[in-house]
């Protein structure tokens, strides 16, 4: 990237461009820019867009992989699935405060970066997981991920949007297709995770007999399920994998407050006191639920958070842990991070093509599908490639919920960016505190039987939303195509003679 004087534009307007990270001082865009100008800055863009990309794919390749063996890993007591809706817990309430606190007083980039040591503190803990060490952590993680992600929507929405006026392009399209990249490299993380985790765990199951098998699934209870394949591995085994999630995890620290650019100052604004700036925040979340359109979306948002909590935690531990062994929840959701990586990528190219409310619908019925082959099927050893079937079907939808809710929010809440994301999070965060605090507690049928309710729920909001964008977008266009307004009021017959 040239850093020299041919970079700096010709100040003829307010909208900033993202700041000049080799000499800290910030370009003002122009109306008028010459091609060389508008590559330079569209070569900027992209480039804070794929690094962020690969910083949480490094991040959370560890967090995704320990996640997912937490019902299976540290199931004594129930002290995965516990510790699990303990992050949630804290990450909604600190969705409330800490968020645009912490990115106004140190901006987007240093956000980022340094909550991602909270992560890496949760992936100690993992080595000696005992209550002390994982509530602990536990906390951090959730104190962290609120400003964390809403942090990565933020400057993703900001950057999108400008991205999109130097490219003469709709600024949702422009946005969900950063989304869209940044859920590409997201969900790899997921295959990076699963290969390291399958490698480091990789030992023979147990040989279960059928009348074992008939625990599993559905059927299993966490309470009376015995099986041999739900024992932890050795204590050095898991140090192992959790010294190389470490490793790869500082990478991303680096990588973040190395190589990103920060934005400009003119977008973060700085208020006078540290009071009334948590008071604001506070005041910003809640008020933000004014707009009727939050409300419709909290079921899908929520479902968004049950049906990762119960990948994480009912599908690993009793379809694939229990009858195949605790190694094999990493082999099993790699088609899992496969298609839910090429899904997010291709989303946002296919909701350009037909639309929005098409590709949601494709999810539902994937989801109900899914849902109810678990409902029924009772997993054993001899049909193990359903496992992988189920979990591919899974990815898909994932990468759907996650790309066009993300992209519903970013441009029903363009101005309000921060304060609806900070929603999002708090929202889909009640999702995976209930679904992990009952985990312990219910039969995976019941816990089914929440999920799809839960579905059906948000897709009620999914359908009124549209119905709500439709009526307006129909209701602007006969207003501006009406030949008896002008400048917004009815003309009347005195008027026209």
């Amino acid at each position: 990237m040239d850093k020299n004087a041919d970079d700096t534009e010709v100040n003829q307007t307010s909208e900033p461009s993202v700041e000049n990270h080799a000499n800290g001082t910030v370009e003002n865009m122009s109306v008028e820019l010459t091609k060389e100008q508008i590559r330079s800055e569209k070569r900027r863009i992209i480039k804070n867009v794929v690094l962020i990309s690969i910083a949480f794919l490094f991040n959370f390749n560890a967090f995704q992989g320990l996640s997912r063996l937490q019902s299976s890993l540290n199931r004594v007591e129930g002290l995965g699935v516990i510790t699990s809706s303990l992050i949630y817990g804290v990450l909604m309430l600190s969705c409330m405060v800490l968020p645009k606190l912490i990115i106004n007083f140190i901006g987007h980039r240093w956000t980022i970066a340094i909550s991602f040591w909270g992560y890496i503190l949760y992936m100690a803990a993992n080595g000696y997981a005992v209550w002390g060490t994982m509530v602990t952590a536990a906390i951090l993680v959730g104190l962290c991920a609120a400003p964390l992600w809403t942090a990565q929507c933020s400057y993703f929405t900001i950057i999108g949007t400008r991205y999109a006026k130097i490219n003469n392009e709709p600024e949702g399209a422009a946005v969900s297709r950063f989304f869209g990249i940044f859920f590409m490299f997201f969900q790899i993380s997921s295959i990076t995770g699963s290969i390291i985790s399958s490698t480091v765990l990789r030992g023979a199951a147990a040989n279960l007999t059928d009348e074992d098998t008939s625990q599993c699934g559905a059927h299993d209870c966490p309470w009376k399920n015995v099986s041999a394949n739900l024992d932890s591995p050795p204590s050095k085994t898991v140090w192992t994998m959790v010294g190389i999630y470490i490793a790869i995890a500082v990478c991303a620290v680096l990588l973040v407050a190395i190589f990103v650019d920060n934005l400009p100052k003119e977008l973060a604004e700085r208020k006078p006191g540290l009071c009334k700036e948590i008071l604001g925040n506070m005041a910003a979340t809640f008020l933000h639920l004014r707009h009727k359109e939050q409300w419709i979306l909290i079921p899908i948002t929520m479902y968004s958070g049950f049906e990762q909590a119960a990948f994480n935690a009912e599908f690993s531990r009793s379809f694939v842990t229990c009858s195949l062994g605790i190694w094999k929840v990493g082999l099993v959701t790699l088609p899992y991070g496969f298609c839910n990586a090429a899904m997010s990528l291709g989303g946002g190219h296919i909701s350009k093509y037909i639309g929005r409310l098409p590709l949601l619908i494709f999810g539902m019925c994937t989801d109900f599908c899914t849902q109810f082959t678990m409902w029924f099927w009772t997993p054993n050893p001899h049909q193990e490639y359903v496992m992988f079937i189920l979990a591919s079907m899974w990815g898909i939808t994932d990468a759907i919920w996650q790309t066009q809710i993300h992209t519903v929010y970013g441009t029903l809440f363009a101005t309000e960016s921060e304060a609806a994301f900070s929603n999002y999070r708090m929202w889909e965060s009640l999702g995976f505190i209930i679904a992990f605090a009952y985990s312990n507690f219910l039969c995976t049928r019941i816990k089914l039987y929440v999920l799809t309710g839960m579905l059906v729920l948000g897709m009620i909001g999914v359908f009124t939303i549209e119905i709500l964008i439709r009526t307006k977008k129909k209701n602007i266009y006969e207003f501006n195509s009406n030949p008896n307004t002008t400048n917004g009021n009815p003309v009347t017959n005195d008027e026209k003679l």
